[in-house]
């Protein structure tokens, strides 16, 4: 059975507004990252192959913090920054019960919050591992998928919200994702997606150097371009927020420790060695990059 293919696939044109006048960003590792000169998306082209992306969603790509301890603080960061999404997603008046679908679930930390408050919880993620350790956080209620969104197709029409939590930005074809959405939402239902904003603080800051820049990043979206990607999926009422996360400073040394900055990563250590563990192990709401867009598929008449 052949493995992954070792071919980049190359984009001609912008797969958001089809414009060829593409410009050069930055290169991260061997890829170059480019921008749509008409509608602002940037993207990596040509694209990471299949094989190299098999090669970095490894056991080891959830977790930055290793032992009991350090998968402990990653999970309550998590549930804390679940529970905040599941506020913003009640505060524009998605459905507070029903079915609810993540796609990329991880570890099931979003699922277990939304299956607390009473939702019927499904995820689907891509890596075996992450699967497993899904099962495990979610203790039976829900169910957890192993694949990609194809996998549940055939319960198109059936949730009430999909959640999307830093994933859009991995996936080879946003429009046909997005589509696939869509499909799975009921008249009325709600997308609600998460992700990585080229407008942010932390990217006019960094410039290229921005932390968000990693190999298995396909695209980069600011506000104009997220919105514009859900309305050509069929959504409406798409409004758009601040992606606020609850980190402590434990969570966000060892994320730039796997991917370091010069000058901001060795910062982080020492503040971190200096540290008292309480004030390191704090969580703190923290807007550093991320966009959040919610979005409904028309209710029909």
């Amino acid at each position: 059975m052949p493995g992954p293919s070792p071919v980049r696939p190359k984009v001609e044109a912008c797969p958001l507004c089809g414009g060829r006048e593409l410009r050069w960003i930055v290169t991260v590792g061997p890829h170059p990252v480019v921008r749509c000169q008409a509608c602002g998306l940037q993207f990596t082209n040509p694209q990471p192959a299949d094989a190299e992306l098999a090669a970095i969603y490894g056991p080891d790509y959830i977790l930055p913090l290793r032992g009991p301890e350090g998968e402990a603080l990653i999970s309550r960061s998590k549930r804390a920054t679940a529970d905040r999404y599941l506020d913003l997603l009640a505060a524009t008046g998605a459905p507070a019960s029903g079915r609810l679908l993540e796609v990329g679930c991880g570890q099931g930390d979003f699922l277990r919050q939304a299956s607390q408050r009473g939702f019927d919880v499904t995820g689907v993620e891509y890596s075996p591992f992450a699967c497993q350790r899904a099962r495990h956080t979610l203790g039976g209620k829900g169910r957890v998928i192993q694949g990609e969104i194809d996998a549940v197709a055939s319960e198109a029409g059936t949730y009430d919200i999909c959640a999307l939590c830093d994933v859009i930005e991995h996936v080879r074809d946003p429009a046909a994702f997005l589509r696939s959405a869509f499909a799975l939402l009921r008249p009325g239902g709600v997308v609600f997606v998460v992700t990585p904003s080229i407008d942010s603080w932390s990217a006019r800051l960094l410039g290229r150097r921005w932390m968000e820049f990693k190999e298995e990043h396909l695209f980069y979206y600011r506000p104009a371009t997220i919105e514009r990607q859900l309305t050509l999926a069929g959504f409406t009422d798409c409004s758009l927020h601040r992606g606020v996360k609850l980190l402590s400073l434990e969570y966000v040394a060892a994320h730039f420790e796997k991917y370091p900055i010069p000058g901001l990563t060795g910062g982080l250590r020492l503040l971190r060695a200096l540290s008292p563990a309480a004030l390191r192990q704090k969580l703190f709401p923290l807007v550093a990059s991320g966009l959040v867009a919610v979005a409904r598929k028309p209710a029909t008449n």
